[in-house]
């Protein structure tokens, strides 16, 4: 029930009390807050074939989180393409037109899963030296859109056998063949091809080939039918991609929160990528005029709180 009965406070009165309920006594609060100024994030593009166009279930959803506030992950994979259809698309789709230049600060290239399908089962087959030359074509293209972007050569994984034929089964049933279209043993050659690639480019490249064959771990537990990804493996391409960005292009790594050892959080830190949306907020004392001194070292001073990085 309302109380008419209360008097009113001043302004005066109201200030007070408030100062009071801060436990300050005779002084106002303020807090103020300060924002950056907008800015438009820097990108990383991602191209490639359905092993890029999904990794938003996975290792691509990792970059994300990775640079939150500092880059926006933009997903140029296409499935079921090949490097000879991907050169296509990109011309009739824009792929290098899309963004201003100096807004990409990364562009990985992961081919070579459909490439290296063998010629007589699948279409999408495409010959080691013509795979070879449209990867130059890709990063031509990246260098001539981008010419200030970090890129990454990324090699295709292996292939599980027994993976491919159940998943052919499932598919296909009694009309099945029991042929798997790809082999590791013929991927391999795409792999290398593509580190060669790299080589003679003078970029560095991720060899998941390799990092899954020598891993401790059965490399069929990081695919989900001998040929995509399972969340074990988003999670192997992920952590192998950020070491491969941490190693080749120290200035984009992302250092943790000392305190919490968090990567995404508002205490770490990136030279190349400062965190857009800067907050500082300042706490500010003043002394109420004609009261007694309140117990503070100043009758007004401004006290850093925190900096959100």
């Amino acid at each position: 029930m309302h109380d008419t009965a209360l008097p009113r406070l001043t302004h005066r009165q109201r200030l007070s009390r408030t100062a009071q309920s801060w436990n300050t006594k005779n002084y106002l609060v303020l807090l103020l807050i300060i924002f950056s100024p907008a800015m438009t994030l820097p990108k990383f593009l991602l191209l490639g074939d359905s092993l890029t166009q999904t990794s938003f279930e996975g290792w691509g959803a990792t970059l994300a989180d990775r640079y939150q506030r500092r880059a926006d992950i933009l997903i140029r994979g296409c499935s079921g393409y090949n490097t000879r259809w991907y050169l296509l698309y990109a011309d009739s789709h824009g792929i290098f037109e899309e963004q201003p230049a100096e807004r990409i600060t990364l562009v990985t290239i992961f081919f070579g899963a459909n490439d290296a399908a063998l010629k007589d089962l699948d279409a999408k087959h495409v010959p080691l030296t013509e795979y070879q030359e449209n990867l130059k074509t890709l990063v031509q293209k990246a260098k001539s859109a981008y010419p200030k972007a970090r890129i990454l050569l990324i090699a295709p994984p292996p292939v599980h056998r027994e993976q491919r034929l159940i998943f052919q089964k499932q598919r296909y049933g009694d009309k099945a063949t029991g042929i798997p279209e790809r082999t590791s043993e013929h991927t391999q050659l795409y792999a290398k091809a593509c580190v060669q690639v790299a080589q003679e480019l003078n970029l560095p490249c991720l060899d998941l080939f390799s990092g899954m064959m020598e891993s401790s771990t059965d490399f069929g537990s990081y695919l989900s039918d001998g040929l995509h990804f399972n969340q074990n493996g988003h999670k192997f391409v992920g952590q192998e991609l950020l070491q491969a960005i941490d190693q080749h292009f120290p200035e984009l790594a992302v250092q943790p929160d000392p305190i919490t050892g968090q990567s995404n959080n508002s205490g770490s830190s990136c030279k190349g990528l400062p965190s857009s949306g800067s907050l500082i907020l300042l706490l500010k004392t003043r002394r109420i005029r004609n009261k007694p001194r309140a117990p503070f070292p100043y009758n007004e001073s401004f006290v850093f709180i925190h900096s959100l990085l």
